[in-house]
């Protein structure tokens, strides 16, 4: 593509006001394309006097950065399976949303909760009471909990959101349970049954953060994926790798975006697909 004038670009930001959708399309296609010349008058135009011009180039300019962020995210899917940090995946995750994310405060936050907990860890205790003492301060004293009136809420899938609001998932409830849990060392893993995601103490206990943290055995999870359609298989109570729960996490994500915003649910099926295809190749 040669490059474009000065005079084009200014021509072809007006066109994304144009009443007729094909004619402000193919100006984004043009201006994604020339994205490096374009971009200093697509940020002059935020403040466009044509609100379609406004909303189009608000559109344009979160593509660009949205891209930006998937290169990054995609040296960090590169990694092998093992080395990838459930921690620097979800900020990751968050950043989509949140761009100017303050990931120090965040990481401080999780650090202050896990010396709390280790306090009232110390001795270790053991068993049951190291789970009832965790799920104590989380659900009942920091009042953490799954957030059942408005489950589709996308903030309930960013981090840090949900250590603002101190609401979430299953998944993103499990994932500030996790961090915790591997900060102070202690044997907790995910659990990505389908339709639930639970956490695993021990090889034994199975924990639902969403409510509460109740208990579960392995009969009560073999009964929710019966009662559900889903029928039993082992692998469906095996722990889930941090790539499958970013998976996971950017699948419901997708999910809550493909009507409301195609445009981004297309950038995080761009990451997903980082991860699941990364895995393929190894």
């Amino acid at each position: 593509m040669r490059p474009l004038t000065d005079g084009e670009i200014k021509a072809l930001i007006v066109l994304l006001g144009d009443d007729d959708i094909k004619t402000a399309a193919i100006a984004r296609k043009t201006l994604l394309e020339a994205r490096h010349q374009a971009r200093p008058f697509l940020e002059a135009s935020r403040q466009a006097a044509d609100p379609h011009v406004r909303t189009r180039v608000y559109g344009i300019l979160e593509t660009l950065r949205l891209d930006e962020l998937g290169e990054r995210f995609r040296s960090f899917a590169a990694l092998p399976s093992a080395w990838l940090d459930l921690e620097e995946g979800a900020f990751l995750i968050a950043e989509s949303a949140y761009p100017n994310i303050n990931r120090a405060y965040y990481r401080a936050m999780l650090d202050d909760m896990a010396e709390t907990l280790k306090a009232r860890l110390t001795p270790m205790p053991r068993g049951r009471e190291v789970i009832d003492r965790i799920n104590q301060y989380l659900f009942d004293e920091l009042g953490f909990r799954g957030n059942e009136e408005n489950y589709y809420d996308p903030d309930n899938c960013y981090l840090n959101r949900v250590l603002d609001r101190r609401l979430g998932i299953p998944i993103s409830l499990s994932t500030v349970y996790l961090l915790l849990a591997r900060r102070l060392r202690i044997p907790v893993v995910g659990i990505g049954m389908p339709g639930h995601f639970l956490l695993q103490y021990n090889d034994s206990l199975f924990i639902d953060p969403f409510h509460g943290g109740q208990l579960l055995t392995r009969g009560d999870c073999v009964q929710f994926l019966m009662n559900n359609g889903f029928g039993f298989h082992p692998a469906y109570l095996s722990p889930t790798p941090t790539r499958f729960m970013l998976v996971r996490m950017l699948t419901i994500l997708i999910q809550h975006y493909t009507a409301s915003d195609p445009d981004r649910a297309e950038s995080l099926t761009q990451y997903r697909d980082m991860l699941t295809h990364t895995q393929a190749g190894l």
